[in-house]
């Protein structure tokens, strides 16, 4: 008769590190951001931190590509204070965020009565210039005021 040492399987520590290897398959880490009721597009530490955001940097430029069918993304690239169409990273609690409470009905995002959720990836604009280009799955159609605005 077997006794139960005989019974028993001993793992090796080699065996823990394939296991573990298999578990860790790195996957794509993607980032999302959302617009608030109060118009301010959330940047939330984590995010901060997973694209490297330096919040002693708090300036961007926002921009979309005109469209008639709507908006399919923001671009934002960093600036200096300086700058005229510079927005400012306001702190709200733990995170950051963009007010973009009088833009976003200029071009159709109606975000007092819809939720919108954008992928963040960072986007090479040309001429050394890096950024990011914040893309939403929703349907993000013009409204009537965003076709007269100029952009």
């Amino acid at each position: 008769m077997k006794s139960k040492s005989d019974k028993i399987r001993f793992f090796s520590p080699q065996d823990n590190q394939q296991q573990a290897a298999a578990k860790a398959t790195p996957k794509e880490t993607s980032f999302t951001t959302t617009i608030t009721k109060t118009g301010r597009l959330t940047f939330p530490q984590k995010l901060m931190e997973g694209l490297g955001i330096d919040p002693a940097k708090p300036y961007f430029k926002v921009g979309t590509v005109n469209r008639r069918k709507g908006v399919k993304a923001l671009y934002l690239f960093p600036t200096e204070q300086g700058d005229s169409e510079a927005f400012e990273l306001a702190k709200t609690g733990r995170g950051y965020s963009l007010p973009l409470k009088g833009i976003l009905p200029k071009i159709g995002l109606d975000y007092e009565t819809q939720e919108y959720t954008f992928t963040i990836q960072p986007y090479e604009f040309g001429d050394g210039v890096a950024g990011f280009e914040l893309v939403s799955e929703q349907a993000t159609p013009r409204s009537g005021a965003g076709n007269e605005t100029e952009q």
